[in-house]
């Protein structure tokens, strides 16, 4: 009986597994003010630190994106020079935190990988092998980067909120290290790398500090000191607040690398310029940079020397290296990747401002924490997509309203209004959005919690809906409901007791979930009937969770859906019947490695349950600390054809040629020949668009190109003559 048990308990766990699964998706058009989105579920953007490397394999440089405030890794690879979000790359990386920095360590021609440590920084050698996908090793296993000191070796130890300077500054071909001093005084140390020394080889890291003064120069909050001088003091102390970031690069071919230096209590970026050698550095000025449109943010600007336009020459990107807004730095969190073109050369590079919204342009950015919501606006038989944001740059929230032009099973989304319902002219920010009917009369009103500007409390309340069919507000009086939030607690209107009253959840601040059944009639009135409802009691492992409710798989029963401030989302199903609570969070599926994962999404994550295809099985749409959507669907929905439609073309095709791919649905495709020898790593094809790959150096023949996609296959033969 043990045995049959758990046997069925492990069929149902599995069958569980595959009716929760969930790939990441573009295919849904967004267009905003008459511009098509290339990808515009790709999650946002606040604050970013950019880095190039092949993530596929094709020897084409691809981009990675690490964004501070969410913690995530974003992953974009690059098809026929324009940046196509491609989120399956993104598990194939170590754990990361407050920094990353994408540099060739060891001299092989691979990017290694450093980021930040509690005890300094540690280093990942890229060990990918041809046909192979993108995998690491720890540098040193267990221990961070160390230096020799003044006696011994010790951990090259820096402040948390810092980025390091990992290049080659003394131009002896392996890789050194600049950071500002962990304690004390704002200098520099310089960490020369003697492996050329040595061994004669730049394969390793064997670092020896010089000096403590490189630049001859001390950071003085937002100033410079020079020649040996000290800061000026303030109240008889010298001020070394914040963090700080640091670029070097060649501006005059002189030899010698010039600084990009930024504080986290600053606004602009200084450039000094190098005036000494390159390993004795001697700086006595600074400027802002650059000269034309220079770098400035509300606080802590941070620079990134990347070719990001495909032309050959390193461009400057720009971003704040912040980890939170605050009330005192209001960043346009919409427009917080400034992106400068290299109008010059790779020696003598120049940089000419091209856009403040470097891959935001092409993706839905509310600015930060977008909470999504779907409801049929105008009546027309399909869902229309509302979205809030917690604030823009005059710390006021709005209402973003896309309109479906599609149809019930086709959508497509145009934006109509920025400001939907005018809270913009409230005191209102940390704006949170919902459609349910609390006021009994049939029809769904807007349902929102804020916090007054004013006072600092956060409110439950409504707007009425006048419409029969759907959404008319204007004129409406909002009406507040009697509950007590903390501001970064979330709530959920759901009819848990099927009695036609919508009830509540309230997601706590201590990782607790509330359910409050509403005793009211033609007002609602909640009271608490649950303070650990399925058994979420208080946690240090989950705050402010938040949640949703829907019939995920299609068997008519609720399932709840919880995200946590890790940006994870976990799965509980039909929960009027759980007890205890069992919670699947492997629910991502990975066309690359062929497994479901848990994953980062985008930090303090708000998922919304939606049938955008009319499908069988609803999707998740995932609003984002960072601003923006993620769109989940259902592996097992039924929305797109069982059989995908593939085209290759030409075929067959010249050995000097380019052999096109097209799909109709995101796939992954490796390349066999006859005999069944792989001879590709796995690349990630966006459905409905061009995928070309260049045949040359391979012989006449024919290969088989293998698709996979949602733990499917399907090959297609090729010829190339």
């Amino acid at each position: 009986m043990r045995t049959t048990g758990l046997v069925g308990f492990l069929f149902l766990s599995v069958a569980a597994v595959g009716q929760f699964n969930y790939t990441i998706k573009q295919g849904i058009p967004v267009e905003e003010n008459g511009n098509v989105l290339t990808m515009p579920w790709a999650g946002g953007i606040n604050a970013a630190q950019f880095n190039t490397i092949d993530l596929n394999g094709d020897s084409k440089d691809d981009l990675v994106v690490f964004d501070r405030t969410s913690n995530k890794l974003f992953t974009f690879i690059n098809i026929n020079n324009q940046y196509q979000y491609a989120p399956h790359y993104e598990s194939l990386f170590p754990p990361l935190t407050h920094w990353v920095l994408l540099r060739d360590l060891n001299c092989d021609g691979k990017k290694d990988l450093f980021t930040s440590d509690p005890f300094g920084m540690v280093a990942y050698v890229n060990t990918t092998r041809p046909g192979q996908l993108l995998s690491w090793r720890p540098y040193d296993p267990g221990r961070p980067i160390l230096t020799k000191g003044f006696t011994s070796n010790v951990n090259l130890q820096l402040n948390a909120s810092d980025i390091p300077v990992i290049d080659d500054i003394d131009g002896d071909g392996d890789l050194d290290i600049l950071n500002v001093r962990f304690v004390g005084i704002g200098t520099i140390e310089y960490h020369k790398n003697l492996s050329m020394e040595r061994t004669g080889t730049c394969d390793s890291l064997q670092l020896e500090r010089i000096t403590q003064t490189f630049g001859n120069l001390e950071e003085c909050q937002c100033n410079f000191a020079f020649g040996g001088e000290p800061c000026p003091t303030s109240g008889g102390r010298t001020q070394h607040a914040g963090g700080k970031a640091m670029l070097t690069l060649d501006t005059d071919n002189d030899g010698d690398k010039d600084l990009l230096f930024s504080e986290e209590t600053c606004t602009a970026l200084s450039f000094l310029e190098n005036k000494g050698t390159p390993e004795t550095a001697n700086m006595d000025s600074f400027t802002t940079f650059p000269a034309s449109n220079p770098i400035n943010f509300m606080i802590f600007p941070a620079a990134f020397y990347e070719d990001v336009d495909f032309d050959g020459k390193p461009d400057l990107i720009a971003s704040p290296n912040v980890y939170a807004r605050t009330f005192t730095s209001a960043i346009n969190f919409k427009e917080s990747a400034w992106f400068y073109k290299n109008t010059g050369t790779t020696a003598l590079p120049q940089f000419t401002l091209q856009q403040k919204n470097f891959l935001q342009a092409n993706m839905i950015d509310v600015g930060d924490y977008a909470v999504p919501a779907f409801f049929d606006a105008d009546g027309d038989g399909d869902l229309d997509l509302f979205i809030s944001n917690y604030a823009d740059v005059a710390f006021a929230s709005r209402i973003r309203f896309y309109e479906n032009t599609g149809t019930p099973s086709e959508p497509a989304f145009s934006l109509r209004s920025e400001d939907f319902g005018g809270f913009s002219s409230s005191p209102l920010f940390n704006l949170k959005i919902q459609f349910a009917d609390l006021n009994a009369d049939g029809r769904p009103d807007l349902v929102f919690t804020g916090t007054n500007m004013f006072n600092g409390q956060t409110t439950l309340a409504f707007l009425p809906n006048k419409a029969t069919t759907g959404i008319n507000i204007s004129g409406q009086t909002v009406q507040a409901v009697s509950v007590s939030i903390g501001q970064q607690e979330n709530i959920l209107i759901y009819d848990l007791d099927q009695d036609g009253k919508p009830d509540m959840f309230i997601g706590k601040a201590n990782g607790a979930v509330q359910y409050w059944r509403n005793t009211g009639s033609t007002q609602p009135a909640f009271t608490l009937t649950n303070a650990s409802y399925l058994g979420f009691g208080a946690t240090t492992d989950r705050q402010n969770p938040t949640l949703a409710i829907g019939d995920l798989n299609a068997d008519g029963r609720a399932d709840l859906i919880v995200g946590n401030q890790r940006g994870e989302l976990s799965i509980y199903s039909d929960i009027r019947a759980q007890n205890p609570v069992v919670g699947l969070t492997q629910i991502i599926y990975n066309p690359l490695t062929e497994t479901s994962e848990s994953r980062n999404l985008g930090a303090r994550v708000w998922p919304a349950i939606t049938n955008l295809t009319n499908s069988d099985m609803p999707a998740i749409v995932c609003g984002t600390l960072t601003g923006g959507l993620l769109y989940l669907k259902n592996t097992e929905s039924t929305g797109l054809p069982p059989v995908p439609v593939i085209n290759l073309y030409p075929n067959p095709v010249g050995r000097n040629a380019t052999l096109t791919l097209e799909t109709d649905q995101d796939m992954t495709v490796e390349f066999f020949s006859m005999i069944g020898q792989r001879i590709s790593v796995p690349h990630f094809v966006p459905a409905n668009q061009p995928f070309q790959v260049a045949v040359s150096g391979m012989a006449a023949g024919i290969y088989l190109a293998r698709f996979s996609w949602q733990g499917k296959t399907v090959a297609r033969r090729f010829v190339i003559n």
